[in-house]
């Protein structure tokens, strides 16, 4: 899985993505959110993932490269799980759910 990058946009989210760049922007595919989320106070903070495209009909979009703040390698065990759970979405007439969200640390 090549070209797997972590993206910041300038709404302030965090993605990652197979990212290509071309004159109409940069192409992000199998686009996943990065979401912290902290399950009580004093409890350690997760990574979650939640599709960036959940209701579109394609699994890439493309953002304006204007929009990106930063573009860089994530880190091994954010890679890990993005390639471990881009192959579990499953698809089912009229929903998507996705299964085994990951918990990153």
């Amino acid at each position: 899985m090549s070209n797997v990058k972590l993206l910041r946009l300038a709404t302030g989210e965090d993605v990652i993505a197979r990212v290509e760049e071309d004159d109409q922007g940069v192409n992000l595919n199998k686009a996943f959110v990065i979401i912290p989320q902290q399950s009580a106070p004093g409890q350690p903070i997760q990574l979650m993932m939640s599709l960036y495209n959940a209701f579109g009909k394609s699994d890439t979009v493309t953002v304006s490269k204007d929009k990106v703040v930063f573009i860089t390698d994530p880190k091994e065990d954010i890679l890990k799980s993005y390639q471990k759970n881009t192959s579990s979405i499953l698809t089912s007439p009229g929903l998507i759910t996705e299964t085994k969200l990951p918990k990153l640390d």
